[in-house]
């Protein structure tokens, strides 16, 4: 795995003039080049992504010094062990713990509404405008994706078709652990968007009543029926420990992108810890580095990691090369 170091490229320290600016290393200057290549010869490229690629946009990652993790044990550092404990599904078995999600979920939907896409969703945008996107994965739920024009629906408007079948091409990015557009019942699995006034009633602290299963059980007592279970209102997200309610689909369009034998894999912005994102890149990448001769003379056939983290242990033969740096900077360069 060969590696660039994007603090090589920057331009010098504050009030450094251009003749104290060092030139990157030649070898560096090379390895930037080779996968400049592989990005303008690729054809079937493969982006998985994380939150690392929302940062500029004013969304916090997760795990990093800074990041929500961090943040929320240092608000919250008697209610949990760690930041994760409030993206887990077992704390709606902790009335506390319920009461600190919502309000966090709350105001994160406030602060996703008000985000803008980065130059790097720009970036995968314009790789999908030039014909050289298959699909993007990605395991934020802010949908910058889709305000930067990838379709995100799994499947063509009823109008739009005539058939049942899923249309495979139709979807350009995967959103892996859902959304903050929308909730979603506990019960009866009734979505609404979510809006700014159900924002607020999240801030509150208090699961919102479902309306449908507050109309169901409304008539049920008109009409002198029993009373049954009735749910309350969740953001429309995937958490720790539960199983994507669309994994099927997911598992469907995979293998499909599989078969199609993308010849470029750009994996941005994660640090590569959910045992499902993990598994996706080593087989996407096994599939790159099996792409036609054809395709490896231009330059792809390749596997790229841009992050500001090292990886972790293990993925050495896993990726061609390592960008360390800040996501948007390195697209700059490609």
């Amino acid at each position: 795995m060969k590696r660039i170091c994007l603090s090589e490229f920057s331009q010098g320290a504050a009030g450094s003039s251009r003749d104290q600016q060092q030139p990157p290393p030649g070898a560096s200057v090379e390895t930037l080049q080779e996968v400049q290549r592989a990005v303008k010869g690729c054809q079937r490229c493969i982006v998985i992504t994380g939150a690392g690629i929302s940062v500029s946009s004013g969304i916090p990652d997760f795990r990093s010094p800074d990041g929500l993790f961090q943040q929320l044990k240092q608000k919250y550092p008697h209610a949990m062990s760690s930041g994760r404990d409030l993206f887990d599904a077992t704390l709606f078995s902790d009335p506390g713990m319920v009461g600190l999600f919502y309000n966090f979920m709350g105001e994160l939907r406030n602060l996703v509404s008000q985000a803008n896409c980065t130059p790097t969703h720009a970036f995968i945008k314009e790789l999908d405008d030039n014909g050289k996107l298959l699909r993007c994965y990605t395991q934020n739920i802010d949908s910058l994706e889709k305000r930067a024009g990838l379709e995100t629906s799994f499947q063509k408007p009823p109008a739009a078709t005539d058939t049942a079948a899923l249309d495979k091409t139709f979807t350009k990015a995967v959103q892996l652990h859902g959304d903050l557009e929308n909730v979603i019942c506990t019960i009866c699995h009734t979505k609404y968007p979510f809006t700014e006034k159900l924002a607020e009633e999240f801030c509150e602290g208090a699961p919102p009543p479902c309306p449908r299963c507050k109309e169901i059980e409304a008539i049920r007592d008109l009409v002198g029926k029993r009373s049954v279970a009735t749910g309350f209102l969740r953001p429309d997200i995937v958490l720790y420990n539960e199983t994507h309610p669309q994994g099927e689909i997911i598992g469907t369009l995979s293998e499909y992108d599989l078969r199609r034998r993308p010849d470029l894999l750009i994996v941005i912005g994660t640090s590569l810890r959910i045992p499902g994102v993990k598994r996706m890149v080593r087989e996407m990448s096994r599939c790159v580095r099996a792409c036609s001769l054809r395709a490896k003379r231009a330059g792809a056939g390749k596997s790229i990691f841009i992050n500001r983290d090292e990886p972790p242990k293990g993925w050495e033969d896993v990726f061609d090369y390592f960008v360390s740096g800040d996501a948007d900077q390195a697209i700059s360069l490609l």
